[in-house]
């Protein structure tokens, strides 16, 4: 913990043009009083200290999660005026078992549009993934060790200062380019 400390604490001095750096507490792993205090010393706006269950690129589950909501939110209004468009367009009367007028008809349509669209939401985000387990499975076991991860993201059209990186001693880099 002491080297990702210091690593931190000397950002300013690297020049690092950051959108935002994230400290990844080792899992399973009871914080001492000590690196409580050292934590909350640590004062920077794109500091943030997180675990890996809520770090989107880390966890395929969270990802496909958030996926599923951004489709969801898109999905289910279109499906439902798609239904109600198709049921306006073609008169059918699949429903007339329930005794309902066109409107009814069409409004069950479009309630059955919204629904598909739900069920498309969930089955395309399961159907993406954009992680990389082999890329990410070294560092997710150092984790696992009670490693501490540091993930950084520069700002476009700045590089990382790599030499600076590899003098700091890490475990393991690995770059996640999209």
């Amino acid at each position: 913990f002491s080297k990702c400390l210091d690593f931190l604490q000397n950002m300013d001095d690297l020049s690092l043009f950051l959108n935002e750096a994230i400290v990844v507490l080792p899992k399973n792993k009871i914080l001492n009083k000590e690196t409580n205090k050292s934590l909350n010393e640590l004062d920077n706006a794109i500091l943030r200290f997180e675990e890996i269950e809520n770090i989107r690129i880390l966890n395929p589950k969270l990802d496909q999660s958030i996926r599923q909501k951004n489709m969801r939110t898109w999905l289910m209004p279109f499906g439902f005026i798609a239904g109600l468009t198709f049921s306006q367009m073609t008169s059918l009367s699949t429903f007339s078992f329930l005794g309902l007028n066109s409107f009814g008809e069409s409004l069950l349509g479009g309630i059955l549009g919204m629904f598909s669209g739900l069920i498309g939401s969930f089955f395309a985000s399961a159907s993406i993934n954009i992680n990389r387990p082999k890329e990410l499975r070294s560092i997710l076991n150092l984790n696992k060790e009670g490693k501490w991860l540091l993930i950084l993201e520069n700002q476009t059209g700045y590089e990382m200062p790599w030499i600076k990186l590899r003098d700091s001693n890490a475990k393991d880099i690995v770059v996640l380019a999209n």
